[in-house]
């Protein structure tokens, strides 16, 4: 079955009682204010619908453990980067040799942390996906080794979306234009 395309603009787009989100979308609840994404806008607008339908209880947004793990790392490397580029060194470089600045980052993830809590935004647990396979049903490593090679999606993708498989969600929201390939699914993207 072909990928459902809807866009992420149109206001009357009903939404689903699940929803998983990808990390790129989730991230503009944080964004960059010197480098706004080129679909803010219309994914800010989206998710403050979102969050709307998710406080009253009509769709529960969630984030898969590895999307909100990719958040974390890009608002570390977010707030490292430009300290590195005073330093003239990468910014893995730069916090290898200054770990402790690490601490001076914690505050703006248990922010973010916060914020997806108040949402409500769900973070699944590998437990919420670790049932047992019955039947026919192929492992989560078998379905993400099948969702880089059927979708041409890179391992992160394949493995939200084999987790949202395993949840039994098929809708999904993103910024990335690269899950429009994912045949089975709903995909709410920019058009």
């Amino acid at each position: 079955m072909p990928t459902t395309l809807l866009d992420i603009g149109d206001t009357r787009l009903a939404l689903p009682e699940f929803l998983v989100l990808d990390a790129s979308i989730v991230l503009e609840l944080a964004a960059d204010p010197a480098q706004p994404h080129p679909h803010h806008i219309l994914a800010v607008n989206f998710l403050n619908r979102l969050r709307q339908f998710a406080r009253q209880g009509v769709v529960k947004p969630i984030l898969p453990l590895l999307a909100f793990e990719e958040c974390y790392f890009k608002l570390c490397w977010r707030f490292l980067d430009p300290l590195s580029k005073s330093a003239k060194l990468p910014w893995k470089f730069y916090y290898k040799k200054n770990p402790a600045v690490i601490h001076d980052i914690h505050p703006i993830l248990s922010q973010f942390y916060q914020a997806l809590l108040a949402f409500p935004i769900e973070i699944t647990e590998p437990e919420d996906t670790a049932v047992y396979p019955k039947g026919r049903e192929p492992l989560l490593a078998t379905r993400i080794g099948d969702f880089i090679s059927r979708f041409a999606v890179l391992p992160k993708d394949a493995t939200i979306l084999s987790e949202a498989e395993r949840l039994g969600v098929y809708t999904v929201a993103t910024l990335d234009s690269d899950w429009s390939r994912a045949d089975g699914f709903t995909v709410i993207a920019p058009r």
